[in-house]
């Protein structure tokens, strides 16, 4: 059976894919062979044609389902008034009576077909069963305790989590069997150092109401040194040879009774599915994370429908939930504080009006003020100058010196992206930023290497080595590790990077470049994550029409797991 000639208007005005297409072709044609047998319908009107390929594409959209009743933002350019269009239903009730037409291949919760219809959300089959999955375990049906502590950058969520670490290991009787994990090996590595030093401090500790002796300290400091954060790829035990093996899973579950996953903003829903199943009954996960900042680049916003269930069921007063809000991090930096609650918040006069009276923390660079970009430009390139001049000479404090600046770009490409702003930075080093590895360029590993002991999102800075050799410092300024450039196979230039790569970052001063004209990539989500990672001062490079259509688009993940949490 060919695809629908009707088809066409829709593949060619992006609302669908030829891929798209071509998956639902295959499984309408076997519906079609076994239809005489069962005596069900397999011929399907052009709208159930077209509600299947959504489904088939929503992963690619970051949803776990296509919501009928918001179909509609699928449509696309599409002209309907245009004779030559076919309709789009304008009610989920309508979309649900075509589906009708293919009771082979669309069926309710519990049918074993390709594709699910509940309520006014259709699924393929496998995502409804992670999200129903995961709605058990969260609830409690499984025999796993899960908590939940969530805030905003700087309100202390790690210190929180080792404070509750300190009073379980002042139990009397054996400390837990501890596993720390986080979705990046950076923010991994972030959550251990945070962890170790947090541990050790008594004066921390006691602010949080916990006193424990140096004995219980040094325990704690040990367990974290012995099991330090991982990826939860690493945690589950993937397969470096078939990208769905993990050793620990529903049959052969994790060895640990507790488990602490920071960043969980970031975790997928697929992902999310793997880890909850794989813990054993009576044990203990603690999800922590900031739900305002971006979500998983993969299907589903899980920390998000969590924190929505949680305020609305009353989590907290049963001490499932915790939500920090007392802002630390920018105590000395206000400024970053008013914007960013601002941009939470959605309320796009007080961000204007916080950029635009800010004096000492936050500074705005308008449309038309290129001179003002250039200064910025100027800036960041003399700090470049001083990372390659500390690099030739080995500084002991290199890695933290990355950390003074940073260009994050809501675009990769272009020249106000990431690339560009590369290019013009290497430019403005000079001749010796020529070579392909000079000292003081920044390396961020784009793919994880067991070999080296690196992963995806590690940042590095190139320093001369022994002889004419090149190599790349990693980790921390009192932990380094050295790499020979010559293997490493898969590295970035960072003097600019993407506002995705830095999530779970911090720098003294962030620069976030915007794009030019407004975008769907361009979410209230990715300018709050911006923003926030700057400790001291940020530098906001956009129009007020740009930045006001950001704070107006929160991301709107189709997804049913907060009503699964409430009903049940």
């Amino acid at each position: 059976m060919r695809i629908p000639e009707l088809v066409r208007p829709y593949i060619e005005a992006d609302v669908i894919a030829e891929t798209d297409a071509v998956a639902v072709n295959l499984l309408v044609e076997v519906g079609q062979r076994d239809t005489a047998r069962a005596g069900e319908r397999c011929d399907p009107s052009l709208v159930a044609w077209v509600a299947m390929c959504l489904a088939v594409r929503t992963p690619r959209d970051r949803h776990t389902c296509v919501d009928l009743e918001r179909a509609h933002e699928w449509a696309g350019d599409i002209d309907f008034a245009a004779a030559d269009h076919p309709a789009w239903p304008a009610t989920a009730a309508g979309w649900i009576a075509e589906l009708g037409t293919v009771q082979r291949l669309v069926g309710a919760p519990r049918d074993r077909k390709p594709f699910i219809l509940d309520g006014t959300r259709l699924y393929l089959a496998r995502s409804l069963a992670e999200e129903e999955e995961i709605a058990r375990v969260i609830r409690g049906d499984t025999g796993v305790a899960v908590r939940i502590l969530l805030g905003g950058p700087g309100t202390g969520k790690t210190t929180t989590v080792a404070a509750d670490l300190a009073r379980r290991f002042a139990q009397p009787g054996p400390p837990p069997r501890l596993a720390l994990a986080a979705p990046t090996a950076k923010a991994a590595a972030r959550m251990t150092d945070v962890l170790r030093s947090r541990c050790a401090d008594e004066r921390a500790l006691a602010e949080l109401g916990v006193t424990v002796d140096a004995g219980v300290r040094q325990a704690l400091r040990e367990a974290v040194d012995k099991a330090p954060a991982t990826t939860i790829h690493k945690l589950l035990g993937a397969s470096p040879h078939a990208e769905r093996l993990f050793e620990f899973g529903p049959r052969n579950h994790l060895p640990f009774n507790l488990v602490i996953v920071d960043e969980c903003s970031m975790v997928a829903s697929t992902m999310m599915h793997r880890l909850l199943t794989a813990l054993a009954p009576a044990s203990e996960i603690r999800l922590v994370g900031d739900p305002d900042q971006l979500v998983s680049v993969e299907a589903g916003s899980v920390l998000a429908d969590i924190r929505d269930v949680a305020l609305r069921a009353g989590w907290e007063a049963t001490e499932r939930a915790l939500t920090l809000t007392e802002q630390r991090r920018f105590q000395d930096a206000a400024e970053i504080a008013q914007l960013a609650a601002a941009i939470r918040d959605g309320r796009a006069d007080d961000a204007i009006q916080a950029l635009a009276t800010a004096r000492r923390h936050v500074h705005w660079v308008r449309e038309g003020g290129g001179a003002s970009v250039a200064a910025v430009a100027d800036q960041v390139v003399r700090e470049a100058r001083e990372m390659c001049d500390a690099a030739q000479h080995a500084a002991p404090d290199l890695l933290a010196r990355k950390e003074r600046i940073q260009v994050l770009c809501a675009n990769r490409e272009g020249g106000i992206g990431v690339s560009g702003w590369n290019r013009r930075i290497e430019s403005g080093i000079g001749p010796r930023a020529r070579a392909a590895w000079y000292a003081g360029r920044p390396v961020m590993v784009t793919r994880n290497s067991r070999a080296l002991g690196l992963a995806n999102g590690d940042v590095g800075v190139v320093v001369p080595g022994s002889g004419e050799r090149m190599e790349a410092v990693f980790g921390a300024d009192d932990r380094p590790v050295r790499v020979p450039v010559t293997r490493l196979e898969h590295v970035a230039t960072v003097h600019a990077m993407t506002i995705h790569k830095s999530q779970g970052s911090e720098y003294d001063h962030a620069v976030v470049v915007l794009p030019d004209r407004q975008s769907r990539l361009l979410t209230r989500e990715l300018l709050y994550t911006a923003v926030t990672r700057a400790r001291n001062e940020v530098t906001v490079i956009g129009s007020e029409e740009v930045i006001r259509a950001a704070v107006g688009r929160p991301i709107r993940r189709a997804t049913g797991l907060a009503e699964r949490l409430v009903r049940g």
